[in-house]
């Protein structure tokens, strides 16, 4: 007969940063990752730019005011957040821990200081970063983007290399080659820290209440 705490295993969410520069693709990635794996999911961001009118409250984005957002900053509900053209992004901290507690593996994509943010709040977190195969490809599917206007292009390629200097503070580097290379190298990522610690802890406090006297667990941790 099975124990019960085999029920647990891996029970707790993993937290997964993607980042990388514009154009090397990581929405793709991340939308057939989530496909691929309905147990992922994405976290809804906040953000004070207003509604489009094809988004949706609360899939798209949670519409908030300026002094709602920084209300949200001020009494720390914020795990990370970040301007882009006068208007306020974010990612709330209570709503990924509830989605982790229900063992759901949440993927965020951010940038590098987002991603910065997370690692001091949620050490436990993966941080993945994107490179492109080449600077030249990388440098085409910007000048090819329908997103990024002309204007923008010199000004997105220096921000690309600055970047990548980043790389170095994640915890993977993929190169993006292909979609389901980088995919499937992705979802191996995220499979073997499925027995982490933090993934685990759940498991490993009911098996030592399974398996180990109360006396011994608690002259151990006196120790």
């Amino acid at each position: 007969m099975q124990k019960e705490y085999f029920n647990k295993v891996a029970e707790y969410g993993q937290l997964i940063v993607v980042s990388g520069p514009s154009g090397v693709g990581k929405r793709t990635i991340i939308k057939k990752y989530l496909e691929d794996h309905p147990n992922a999911v994405r976290c809804t961001s906040y953000t004070t730019r207003p509604q489009g009118p094809n988004e949706t409250e609360g899939v798209d984005y949670y519409f908030v005011s300026h002094e709602e957002f920084n209300q949200l900053i001020r009494s720390n509900q914020m795990l990370e957040w970040g301007y882009y053209r006068g208007n306020t992004y974010g990612t709330n901290r209570n709503a990924v821990e509830q989605l982790r507690e229900k063992g759901h593996n949440v993927i965020l994509d951010l940038d590098v200081y987002g991603a910065m943010k997370v690692r001091t709040l949620c050490p436990d977190a993966t941080l993945v970063f994107l490179v492109p195969p080449t600077w030249e490809e990388l440098e085409e599917r910007i000048h090819k983007s329908k997103y990024i206007p002309e204007s923008e292009i010199e000004g997105r390629l220096e921000i690309a290399k600055e970047e990548v200097l980043c790389a170095e503070q994640y915890d993977y580097i993929l190169i993006n080659d292909t979609v389901e290379d980088t995919v499937r190298r992705l979802a191996q990522i995220i499979h073997g820290n499925r027995y982490s610690r933090n993934s685990m802890k759940g498991f490993l406090k009911s098996y030592i209440e399974s398996e180990i006297s109360s006396e011994l667990v608690d002259m151990i941790r006196a120790l």
